[in-house]
């Protein structure tokens, strides 16, 4: 990567309302990451957590601390539908920080079902909600990376803020998208890939979807799929569809243990994206252990030829999986390139390559062979007999 100082909260040639914490700051109130849960008002981390206080506290913009947010989620997923909304429009409006988000996703995890597939695999994901109408860029981007000798758990749902979600276009290329745990590592195990279902591994989400279809307005739920990797993945490559909550998610992922994290949005115009593409630089938050390093990034400095957003839009389940079977197979282009440009990154994020130059490399040596295409065969075989097995 290109080290240049970057502000991520920076967009050209735009104007956006300021953040939450900015507006609270205007009155009178600090900004969410500078300020402190009140220790005086604590809220139990056992059965009986008091929601009704812990809305109230937030009412006041008062942060919550990580165990604190653990506990109320917990505690919202048996709670009435009211309340679920409550909590999320006002932590929403106060400004989640890490802490707080940690603590939901742990809380979500605890309620989940858990894939035992190694310590080294990887996911290539993102938040959605950018509108961009790209193909599923992280999916073939998986796919490509397995080829060239990643172990790659990713974790997906259908489509909710686009026309084609991973489940969907696994499913129009004729993958098994709802196998269990035991399934998924075996897939892992065998072929490099593997796929979680969300509805599947997080059956507490039930409690929530209503509420969030309703509200119609962005929530934590939209930020917290990233963090919730049922094969618990320390190492990933995860797109936010605005720089401005970068810093949010590569807070979050550092306070849930990743290993390495690399958190990017690319700018197209006035457009961005929760992908890398090879249409211009990418925003690029690195998470490790010891803190967050931020930069820019030019897919050009790798050897990926620029192009153009409408090279790589898509559209139905159908289109899209047709899309990725030639780029998978071999067909060289433009989503060819961003496929290659995603798992080489994410490669070199996961220490399964060197650096990124030989990530990229990697990745286009697997999709001149081939090997796209044949790994997502084997998957989807595979898949198939794992199904009919569970049956």
């Amino acid at each position: 990567f290109r080290s240049v100082a970057s502000r991520a909260s920076k967009r050209r040639g735009r104007t956006r309302r300021a953040p939450v914490s900015a507006r609270f700051a205007a009155r009178g109130r600090a900004p969410a990451s500078l300020r402190r849960a009140s220790p005086s008002r604590s809220v139990s981390c056992a059965a009986g957590v008091d929601l009704r206080r812990v809305i109230e506290r937030l009412c006041d913009a008062e942060d919550l601390s990580e165990a604190e947010a653990q506990a109320s989620m917990d505690a919202l997923l048996d709670a009435e539908p009211e309340q679920i909304a409550a909590f999320l429009v006002l932590l929403r409006a106060k400004g989640e920080t890490g802490a707080e988000m940690a603590g939901l996703a742990r809380a979500m995890k605890a309620r989940g079902v858990p894939v035992h597939a190694g310590d080294d695999v990887l996911d290539i994901v993102g938040t959605g909600g950018d509108d961009a109408g790209t193909v599923n860029i992280s999916t073939g981007s998986c796919i490509l990376a397995a080829a060239a000798g990643a172990r790659v758990a990713k974790h997906g749902n259908r489509s909710v803020s686009s026309l084609c979600g991973s489940a969907d276009v696994l499913e129009a290329l004729g993958v098994a998208v709802d196998l269990g745990p035991e399934g998924v590592a075996e897939c892992v195990k065998q072929t490099g890939m593997g796929f979680m279902f969300a509805p599947r591994y997080h059956p507490s989400m039930k409690a929530v979807a209503p509420v969030r279809k309703k509200l119609k307005v962005r929530t934590a739920f939209n930020l917290l799929g990233p963090m919730l990797n049922p094969a618990s993945s320390k190492y990933a490559l995860v797109g936010v569809y605005t720089p401005e909550l970068m810093p949010l998610m590569a807070d979050s992922l550092m306070l849930l243990g990743m290993k390495k994290a690399l958190v990017v949005c690319s700018t197209v115009g006035d457009l961005s994206l929760d992908e890398m593409t090879p249409c211009g630089p990418t925003n690029v938050m690195e998470v490790t252990p010891s803190g967050v390093k931020t930069y820019a990034f030019n897919p050009k400095d790798v050897g990926i030829p620029p192009c153009e957003l409408s090279d790589l839009r898509g559209g139905d389940a159908a289109l899209n999986a047709r899309m990725l079977t030639d780029a998978l197979g071999g067909e060289k282009g433009p989503v060819a390139d961003t496929l290659m440009l995603n798992a080489g990154v994410a490669m070199a994020a996961a220490a399964q390559a060197e650096s990124v130059e030989e990530g990229v490399a990697m990745c286009k040596e697997a999709h001149a062979k081939g090997l796209g295409g044949e790994t997502l065969k084997k998957w989807v075989e595979l898949s198939q007999t794992l199904k009919a097995a569970e049956a």
